[in-house]
């Protein structure tokens, strides 16, 4: 995501926040303007993984930045996951609280995909690190994904850091299907008739229903009942901006859910995966 596309995203932004917006988007909006305007102030030094020993990770199906591998500005750090925390506690309900946890311990379970708290406040804690972890995270990936080999990486968790895809988009002439990571906005191909969680290649378990005039489609997979959203870019007349489809579709996101299905999980781990 370029300082171009940066540019229209807090636009966008802005025009949001003139309309009367439901909580929950009006919330992820805000955390969003957070992440884009910290990402603008952010550089980091020529990533570690070298262009020559990124091929052999790929193959061996190990994402190129790990936590300690993390270009991290400690004291930008914090000041981002206050300015969060103080934005989620407006949506919380009156008198909740939220434990202060030593934040590089919770910024690598959060990364790590371990329990941030394991406590009530689990979902705001993991809210407020995500946001002040995303822009040096998105910074980053935008350094390394150009020296990604498509071919080498059709695995079901982000290449640049294992996170897992919560949006798809489908574009070229043969609507070839993309997945986008959800923690750092790299994208990968992916097979178009295989789940990008459970893996199942069923078709008979595998389905999509089209949603404003075919631009958006919800896919859903019967065998471990999980769905992604995706954008079918063949369909758009106007640009769309990748970064904010995620939280401009929050209503699909109730519609599969009262369908009974569940935001997708690998099932298959990283670790796993690597030892293949």
């Amino acid at each position: 995501m370029g300082r171009e596309t940066d540019r229209r995203v807090l636009e966008t932004l802005d025009q949001w926040q003139k309309d009367s917006l439901p909580g929950p988007i009006e919330l992820y909006a805000r955390l969003m303007r957070i992440q884009t305007e910290a990402k603008a102030t952010i550089s980091i030094d020529d990533p570690q993984a070298s262009p020559e020993a990124i091929p052999e990770r790929l193959r061996r199906g190990t994402p190129l930045l790990t936590f300690d591998e993390l270009q991290l500005d400690w004291e930008v750090v914090n000041s981002l996951f206050g300015k969060a925390l103080s934005v989620i506690e407006e949506y919380s309900p009156p008198g909740a609280t939220h434990r202060t946890l030593p934040l590089q311990e919770m910024a690598r379970a959060w990364y790590e995909g371990e329990p941030v708290s394991g406590g009530e406040e689990e979902e705001a804690l993991v809210a407020a690190v995500y946001t002040a972890i995303k822009p040096f995270l998105v910074v980053q990936a935008e350094a390394l994904l150009p020296h990604v080999d498509q071919k080498l990486w059709r695995r079901r968790y982000c290449p640049i850091c294992g996170g897992t895809a919560n949006l798809a988009v489908l574009r070229g002439e043969e609507g070839g299907r993309w997945l986008v990571c959800g923690r750092c906005d790299a994208e990968w191909r992916f097979q178009r008739l295989e789940c990008p969680f459970c893996g199942t290649t069923d078709q008979g378990n595998l389905a999509y229903f089209s949603a404003g005039q075919g631009l958006y489609r919800l896919y859903v997979c019967e065998e471990c009942k999980g769905y992604i959203k995706a954008i079918d870019l063949r369909q758009s007349q106007s640009e769309v901006l990748i970064p904010l489809q995620w939280i401009g579709t929050l209503d699909m996101d109730r519609q599969a859910a009262d369908l009974g299905y569940k935001a997708g999980e690998p099932t298959t781990t990283r670790k796993s995966e690597e030892t293949r």
